[in-house]
């Protein structure tokens, strides 16, 4: 279920989702775009990919305009049918994450919900920072483009950060974009120099915000900075460093609505190696896998649908929200940072990595939005 809206981030999310489809051996029997946008050109272009896609739908089109997210889980109720809500601006999903995610909803019949292991949440990108995923990266001090702009997704093709151009006094929520398409530049590999992050200096100062909306959603800065250690993750070959997190068992004879279509895990299959309880604690629901018989024993879902599935339903039956740290997903930005993150190159990278590792050769993708200044290339 891709809650659908902005054509320029699932042209991108597309490969992945054909990457997932059962027909292409993956987990995905369908892909539904769960409309809702009154924009006639977005409208437009999912209806012409789906038109030209076997295994995706459109659903719900017109019947939840002017209406809250929340109507969207009124589709989401057939017995024994796992449903994995996806938003459209998901950017990168790990080769293994929807496996994962979906042997550990069977696994680990309790909870009632599981959710990805975001790259850009407030919640995970903490934890992600203290278990050492999050390296030391700050915006391109230059005022201008100081390189070719190019389609490249590895950090190690852009130069360092300057030493001398090192600032240690920024503002973490207001942080200035030097120009558009600008690069975010590794600092060094010393451990030390996270703390003259975005996320070090937070990590150092949290205020007195609840987690789910402090400076970390806040701060495009503290977005970019998750995505782009990311790729120098991705790059390294280093994608277990977000596999926080443990095997949690949960007391016998818990069980789920759906009891009659999971299996206990009894340590020998895949799924729920190591999970993190959030503890009734709000996290973001950009990408998670539900049993549609728990979605329909809770039906009206609240307007503020991440609330309902991610706290006050989990608290209201005493069944926790979990994370799979093993189901790695990106998470581009939230409307908080979305004036910053757009100035970044990032859409441009994740679009190359796409090109690259998931995108078949007749479905490569070419940047809608031209965001690096003078990009004169494309793909395919």
């Amino acid at each position: 279920m891709v809650f659908y809206g902005r054509k320029r981030y699932v042209d991108i999310l597309d490969c992945y989702l054909q990457q997932n489809l059962a027909s292409n051996g993956g987990y995905f029997d369908e892909v539904w775009f769960m409309a809702h946008t009154k924009d006639k050109d977005d409208v437009a272009w999912i209806e012409d990919v789906v038109k030209r896609t076997p295994g995706y739908k459109i659903i719900g089109k017109g019947d939840c305009e002017g209406k809250k997210y929340s109507c969207m889980w009124n589709y989401a109720i057939e017995d024994n049918t796992i449903y994995v809500k996806i938003d459209d601006d998901i950017v990168y999903i790990h080769h293994d994450a929807i496996p994962q995610l979906v042997h550990t909803r069977i696994a680990l019949p309790h909870p009632y919900a599981i959710s990805s292991n975001l790259v850009n949440s407030p919640v995970t990108g903490m934890e992600q920072y203290h278990y050492g995923a999050i390296h030391p990266f700050l915006p391109d001090p230059s005022s201008k483009p100081s390189f070719t702009a190019a389609e490249t997704w590895r950090v190690s093709e852009k130069k360092k950060y300057p030493d001398l151009d090192l600032i240690e006094d920024y503002d973490v929520i207001h942080m200035r974009s030097p120009y558009r398409g600008h690069p975010w530049l590794l600092i060094s590999d010393d451990h030390y120099d996270l703390l003259r992050t975005p996320m070090g200096k937070y990590d150092q100062n949290r205020g007195s915000d609840p987690i789910a909306f402090g400076a970390a959603w806040k701060s495009w800065g503290i977005g970019a900075q998750q995505q782009y250690s990311l790729l120098h993750n991705l790059e390294q070959n280093k994608v277990q460093r977000y596999f926080f997190g443990r095997n949690i068992k949960y007391p016998e004879g818990s069980s789920a609505a759906n009891s009659s279509a999971t299996i206990t895990d009894d340590g020998t299959g895949p799924g729920g190696e190591q999970t993190y309880d959030t503890g009734y604690t709000r996290y973001n629901l950009n990408f998670c896998a539900v049993w549609g018989s728990d979605i329909r024993d809770q039906l009206p879902i609240a307007d503020d649908d991440e609330q309902d599935i991610t706290s006050d339903i989990p608290k209201r039956i005493g069944r926790p929200f979990l994370i799979d740290t093993r189901s790695v997903v990106a998470h581009f930005s939230f409307f908080t940072q979305q004036d910053g993150i757009t100035k970044t190159d990032l859409l441009d990278r994740w679009r190359a990595f796409a090109n690259e590792a998931v995108c078949k050769p007749d479905n490569l993708k070419k940047p809608w939005d031209l965001i690096c200044q003078g990009f004169e290339g494309g793909s395919g």
